[in-house]
């Protein structure tokens, strides 16, 4: 991570992480400040006027940014996760077109593509059309509305392929948004339903042909990739707990931050090195579900040490706590969630 991207962390996220949790006003501010800072195309290369990150450049980056607030962590990787496909993508016009804008963040983009992870039909679907596809049906996850301009959709085709398409969303008349959900964390960051109803797609705005059951399969070599994000929060927890024992300096309490920081570095250890080798497909997850076993556990000791304002709304505690439902389950797999229980429980 660069020290311009740490600053941005330190000096403008984590004073904000209230307001960032509270509405989607502060979120755009913060969008518009990482955009003048060239923070929304870390992945993007740089012939595309993106930043043209490594992996481990990135990861660390998506870690302190949970580290700092979880809603500017979710919401952030929703951007750079569409900058990085269609970075990816063979379509060259797409790319030329679409990435300077995405990149420098003048255009901003999320994703929905959660649906293909369903057991049975997707929800969402694609039919051939003359010049292009058609899509209908329901894209159940959408994070960003309002704050993003276009989207990229995966949508199951007739023989159970996958079409992915870059696809503008606000003010399209095919495309209509759920109210934003009701949710224990993070809500300020947008996430919506999307019914799409007969909704053209050029040919031109097409980055991929997948074949069937291909999410499943890049699932199982992504395992630990969304680690940071946990282990992000339970750095957070840690830095409550140390903030806790300067207002009471209760001696568990400077006991209990120290022994989870020295837990936390293993386990982080043992995740970054699951993500830079992932052929290991059981100790990846038991890396993933490490990283989300310690947000937990660093978020619930932070609550304790807050002691009754743990349970105030206002409270960097409380704020922290649900953040770690949210980094519990998102990306969820069948193999992670028993991965994950396992780790829970085995104690």
């Amino acid at each position: 991570m660069t020290e311009e991207a740490r600053k941005f962390l330190d000096e403008y996220i984590a004073p904000r992480a209230a307001d960032l949790d509270s509405g989607p006003e502060a979120l755009r501010a913060a969008l518009d400040e990482a955009a003048a800072r060239g923070l929304l195309g870390l992945r993007a290369p740089t012939e595309f006027g993106g930043e043209g990150w490594s992996d481990e450049r990135f990861r660390e980056y998506q870690e302190h940014c949970a580290r700092r607030s979880g809603a500017w962590a979710f919401l952030q990787t929703q951007h750079q996760s569409a900058c990085s496909f269609v970075a990816k993508s063979p379509n060259e016009s797409l790319r030329a077109e679409a990435l300077p804008a995405l990149a420098s963040g003048k255009k901003r983009a999320g994703i929905a593509f959660a649906q293909l992870r369903r057991q049975g039909p997707s929800p969402l679907k694609a039919e051939p059309a003359e010049g292009g596809f058609v899509l209908d049906g329901t894209a159940p996850w959408f994070t960003g509305w309002g704050l993003f301009d276009s989207c990229v959709f995966a949508a199951e085709l007739p023989d159970r392929s996958s079409l992915w398409a870059l696809v503008v969303v606000c003010n399209h008349d095919a495309i209509r948004a759920s109210a934003p959900m009701r949710l224990a964390a993070m809500e300020s960051t947008q996430t919506v339903s999307l019914e799409v109803s007969h909704c053209f797609v050029p040919e031109s705005s097409v980055l991929y042909h997948r074949p069937p059951g291909w999410i499943h399969e890049s699932d199982e070599l992504n395992i630990a990739l969304q680690s940071p994000f946990a282990l992000g929060c339970a750095r957070a927890g840690i830095d409550v707990l140390r903030s806790a024992f300067v207002k009471k300096p209760i001696e568990a309490i400077r006991v209990a931050a120290e022994k989870l920081e020295r837990e936390l570095d293993c386990v982080r250890d043992e995740a970054y090195a699951c993500m830079s080798d992932p052929s290991d497909k059981e100790r990846a997850l038991r890396a993933r579900a490490e990283a989300i076993r310690m947000a937990g556990l660093c978020a619930h000791a932070c609550v304790v040490a807050s002691s009754g304002s743990g349970n105030s709304m206002s409270s960097p505690a409380q704020r922290v706590y649900r953040e770690a439902i949210v980094f519990s389950v998102s990306a969820q797999t069948e193999a992670i969630l028993g991965a994950t229980l396992e780790a829970l429980t085995s104690r």
